[in-house]
């Protein structure tokens, strides 16, 4: 099992009316490119109509993935824009465990 924990460094998003991979079988409006010093983890928001895809992290490439309906885009987007730091967590054996949190955080800390 290889695991990978990075701060997340910067991000860039993606959208788009509708963007498909495998023959159009795979639909999404939107992903985010969430970068490390030296690893990148996208987060794939896909349409409802969707067939679904895996969530993957190969350790060679430095590369993971993390799939996630549309609806939660809004909550990832405010994640990356208002938390700081924000990690990315990659697991190779458990892929499905892949994604993004933030550090600890004390209680009613009123983001400005």
């Amino acid at each position: 099992m290889t695991t990978k924990t990075f701060q997340i460094a910067t991000y860039d998003v993606n959208l788009a009316r509708e963007t498909t991979m495998s023959g159009g079988a795979i639909k999404f409006y939107s992903y985010i490119q969430c970068r490390g010093d030296d690893h990148m983890l996208q987060l794939y928001f896909l349409k409802p109509d969707s067939q679904d895809m895996e969530n993957r992290y190969l350790p060679e490439k430095k590369w993971g993935r993390s799939v996630l309906p549309w609806d939660q885009y809004p909550v990832y987007m405010d994640m990356l824009r208002h938390e700081k730091p924000v990690y990315a967590y990659l697991n190779s054996d458990r892929p499905d465990l892949n994604g993004i949190y933030t550090g600890q955080e004390p209680i009613g800390e009123e983001e400005s």
